[in-house]
């Protein structure tokens, strides 16, 4: 049954039942009014219809018999009025009440009901005829005039039939119509939400791809970051660069997947940090730069001068767009010139819109393939993308991160005559004080610099760089005018700090140039950077033996020249490690964190191992745990106070989310700060932890730097003192380094570490140590054909000499490097020779620092160490190892000390080597091995 038609029916039928009622009163009036019937008689007809009807319709609601029945009594109501006005002028007038009534049964849209209802009328009216004539007609009655009603009245019946079938029809038709739109509707819901669930579970699915690809790739920078700070030769440093770059490339493809998800659902938010516009610019080309070169294209850039010195916005995002743009742009080019300009298009207030142009020499672009440009997973046609490859994403989130920059971006392009991509965005105006931040150090901006090259543009380029960081340089236009002027002003005492020069040049180009300032007999000779467009292998190999301090490809940027000068020995000391050679330049840690203990929460070995180094890097004491459930107990004994918790998320027995709500019963934000450690890059990872109770979220791979300064940020003050990190006992008096040392220069080694004479001391034991056997093995390396091993080994004792000032052993090592860089080879045992002699004198005197001073009684049996002390050392050896502290390493080389372990027995020792691999349950295992005196373990 049609709901919509019933709900009709019933509503007409409760107000047929006020209708029925309210007649009584009518009639009884118009029976005391007319006088032919009495009131009450009248009155008492017209309820006995209206109590049948509404008995009917209690018990029956709509059923066709409360239909039908009701058809009969509103036919009587008529009926009645007739018998009542009998006799009367207005009779004959009370006949139209039995059409209206008639026309009222259309109500219940019932044919049934319509019939029934004029069936009555005719039967009331023949019956009447011969019963009662006068209650049909007052006058004038006959049969002709009764059958003229009857015939109205089948008229009006059938009318109203085909009026009420019409409707029922419609009805139906609307409940049909109905229930398909709810059955539509409902299946639009389960659409929907299977939609949202496979939204859901793409969700997952990209947040545990991240998580899984992230943690390998954490591995792989985070090594190479560890590998980049310890000594390396040139080649190896830039091989461990390219894998550290190659990391950071699929690191950002991984992003790009993020990327147009979050923008997808609009997750993506905006950082907003000061930044130098520039120098961001400047930073994408660097990138780009090998790609380029190979591609034989080349770069100019148009900066407009009023462009503001430092702007704020997220450089990331930013840069993204611009490595983009440049990608493509080489990748579509080849054989010509890359333009990259940038404009101030608009100033308002304290916000700027930048215009920036990319034009390219390229295959262009055709007005139907410019259509979809913007297209996500599109490229211009198939064939562009088996030839250049791509995910097709790039240009789809560049325009989603420019038009959330207040933005635009668009394209112009002629088929094979290139493209120009320019976009717009606005961002804030930054203080002008903040670029002194970017400027060097007071000690680089002091040095004298000589650049030299045959390219009147890169002279330019290098001048305007040097210019923006308030330093005056001189340049040179070829190597034979660079060598009159380093030695005019070798002969005025006032010689140039550093000489930077391109190597291939034509007459005397910079290996040439280098070579003849050698012989020169300079005073000061200047240190020597190597500028080279055409790969650092060649003019590394070209320049075997060379003492050159670093080498740069081009084009270079100012961040690059910068980290150049930074880690240029001995011009800036102040940025560089006293005790390192060849070694990135890293910042000093805040005060805040010195000697603080943190507690690292990881449970993969690899990421705990990088965390571990550069937390310690940092000063600061680290407990480890392997995952949550150990952390909380650690925690909850309360043996140490911690500073702060650097907590994993996904480990097993415990998560990171449930040990931090566990953590938090007992310790407040305040009281104990726990920051995230996630591979996932999802806001609503960052804000599950929050809510978890953590103070902050560091996404892997950690950026060594961020972790610092997150890191100084949350970590509570110590309620005592903190314990200084742990460091090698300090030298006695009786172990000074003399002021000479032959074959050490030690006057000129002291420059070198910042005048630090116990730090010398300790780098010519080492040294002796290190290279006793160098010969020997480099030696046995080439008569077992491991010639690259040979040559590795000869690089490094040719640098770690020449820090310590051993000139004649750096050059037979550099002649050996040499000879084993050549194919063909050349006799080396001569040189090997060579350098054993060259080598023992510095052994020697390496050694003397060992020797005590000439006694002047008869030596005497050290004695033993003190039970007492040795039970203090073992005690806090095996607290360390039992919270899992990589202080237990100190600790155990205390104790050794203690006991007085040679060397070699210290190295070897077991358990030194099971901490050195954080098997921290095997070094617990190991401590009993420990002696409890002074004697040494037999073997």
């Amino acid at each position: 049954m049609n709901v919509e038609l019933n709900a009709l029916r019933a509503r007409y039928g409760r107000m047929l039942v006020t209708l029925l009622w309210a007649h009584v009163p009518v009639i009884g009036l118009a029976a005391r009014w007319v006088g032919g019937m009495s009131p009450l008689v009248a009155m008492t007809a017209a309820a006995v219809l209206a109590a049948i009807y509404q008995l009917t319709w209690h018990w029956k609601r709509t059923a066709p018999v409360t239909r039908n029945i009701a058809a009969v009594v509103l036919v009587a109501e008529p009926a009645l009025f007739l018998l009542v006005f009998e006799g009367h002028a207005w009779q004959m007038d009370m006949h139209m009440y039995f059409y209206a009534v008639l026309a009222l049964s259309l109500a219940w849209f019932d044919r049934a009901a319509l019939m029934i209802s004029a069936a009555a009328i005719t039967v009331h009216h023949l019956v009447l005829f011969y019963v009662l004539p006068g209650a049909v007609f007052s006058s004038d009655g006959d049969l002709g005039r009764v059958l003229l009603h009857g015939a109205i009245v089948a008229f009006q019946t059938i009318v109203l039939i085909w009026v009420s079938d019409k409707v029922v029809q419609s009805f139906d038709r609307i409940g049909r119509m109905s229930d398909e739109i709810v059955a539509k509707s409902a299946a639009l819901e389960e659409r929907t939400r299977e939609a949202e669930e496979a939204n859901r579970t793409k969700s997952m699915f990209l947040a545990n791809m991240s998580h899984e690809i992230r943690t390998p790739i954490n591995a792989i920078l985070g090594f190479c970051h560890l590998v980049q700070r310890t000594p390396l030769e040139p080649r190896q440093r830039e091989h461990v660069s390219r894998i550290s770059t190659a990391g950071g490339v699929l690191l950002r493809l991984i992003n790009d997947l993020l990327d147009f998800s979050k923008n997808e659902a609009g997750a993506l938010t905006l950082e907003s940090w000061p930044f130098d516009l520039r120098s961001a610019l400047s930073c994408q080309v660097q990138l780009v730069a090998e790609t380029m070169a190979a591609r034989n294209l080349t770069l100019r850039q148009d900066l407009s001068p009023d462009l503001p010195e430092v702007v704020v916005g997220d450089e990331l995002r930013l840069n993204q767009v611009l490595l983009n743009l440049l990608s493509n742009a080489t990748k579509f080019s080849r054989d010509g010139e890359i333009v990259l300009s940038a404009r101030l298009a608009e100033r308002d207030g304290d916000t700027a819109r930048i215009e920036v142009s990319l034009r390219d020499c390229g295959i262009g672009i055709t007005p139907d393939q410019m259509a979809r440009l913007f297209t996500p997973f599109t490229q211009a046609d198939s064939s562009t993308t088996r030839r250049f490859g791509g995910t097709g994403l790039g240009l789809a989130i560049c325009r989603q991160i420019v038009e959330q920059m207040d933005g635009w971006i668009r394209a112009d392009s002629t088929p094979d005559q290139g493209s120009t991509f320019t976009f717009s965005v606005r961002l804030a105006v930054g203080d002008a004080a903040l670029a002194d931040s970017a400027l060097p150090c007071t000690a680089i901006r002091a040095l004298r610099i000589l650049i030299t090259d045959d390219s009147p543009i890169a002279l330019k380029m290098l001048e305007e760089a040097f210019a923006r960081w308030q330093m005056r340089v001189t340049v040179a236009a070829s190597g034979r005018a660079a060598l009159d002027m380093i030695s005019a002003a070798d002969q005025r005492g006032s010689g140039y700090d550093l000489l930077i020069l391109d190597w291939k040049m034509p007459d005397m180009d910079g290996l040439q140039t280098l070579r003849a300032l050698r012989g020169m007999g300079l005073r000061r000779v200047p240190a020597a950077m190597v500028m080279t467009a055409h790969g650092v292998d060649a003019v590394m190999h070209e320049a075997a033996g060379e003492r050159i301090d670093l080498f740069l490809a081009k084009p270079i940027n100012a961040r690059s020249l910068m980290d150049a000068l930074r880690q240029l020995p001995g011009l800036a000391e102040r940025h560089l490690a006293a005790s390192a050679v060849d070694m990135p330049v890293t910042e000093a840690p805040p005060q805040v964190l010195a000697g603080r203990h943190v507690l690292l929460v990881e449970d993969n070995p690899i990421n705990r191992e990088i965390a571990m180094a550069l937390l310690a890097d940092a000063g600061l004491q680290v407990d480890c745990a392997e995952n949550g459930l150990i952390a909380c107990q650690m925690i909850e004994a309360g043996t140490v106070d911690y500073g702060a918790v650097l907590m994993d998320m996904q480990m097993p027995e415990m998560d990171g989310l449930t040990a931090t709500r566990r953590i938090r019963r007992t310790h407040s934000p305040q009281d104990l700060p726990i920051i995230a450690l996630t591979a996932h890059a999802y806001d609503s990872e960052r804000q599950a932890c929050l809510e978890a109770g953590m103070c902050d979220h560091l996404t892997k791979p950690v950026d060594p730097v961020q972790l610092v300064t997150v890191l100084a940020r949350h970590i509570r003050p110590a309620r005592v003192a903190p314990l200084p990190p742990v460091a090698p006992a300090p030298i006695a008096a009786d172990g000074a380094l003399p002021d000479m040392l032959p074959p050490f220069d030690i006057p000129a080694a002291l420059m070198r570490v910042n005048g630090k004479r116990a730090l010398l001391r300790r780098l010519i034991l080492s040294f002796a140590q290190g290279n006793r056997d160098a010969v020997v093995q480099i030696r046995r390396l080439v008569a077992e054909g491991r010639t690259e091993d040979a040559h590795r080994a000869a690089h490094t004792l040719k640098g770690v000499a020449a820090s310590l000032e051993l000139p004649d052993v750096a050059t037979l090592a550099g002649r050996i490097e040499a000879a084993l860089a050549q194919p063909d080879g050349q006799a080396l045992d001569p040189m090997l020779d060579a350098l054993d002699a060259a080598l023992w004198p510095a052994i020697a005197a390496a050694d003397s620092l060992s020797q005590p001073a000439a006694p002047t009684a008869p030596p005497q049996a050290q004695a033993p160490a003190d039970p007492a002390l040795l039970g203090q050392l073992r005690s806090q050896l095996h607290d360390q190892v039992r919270r899992r502290s990589m202080a237990a390493r100190g600790a155990f080389d205390a104790l050794a000390e203690a006991l007085q372990l040679d060397p070699a027995s210290r190295g070897d020792h077991p358990l030194r080597q099971a901490l050195l691999r954080l098997d921290y349950a095997a070094a617990d295992a190991l401590l009993d091995t420990i002696p409890t005196d002074h004697r040494q373990p037999r073997s």
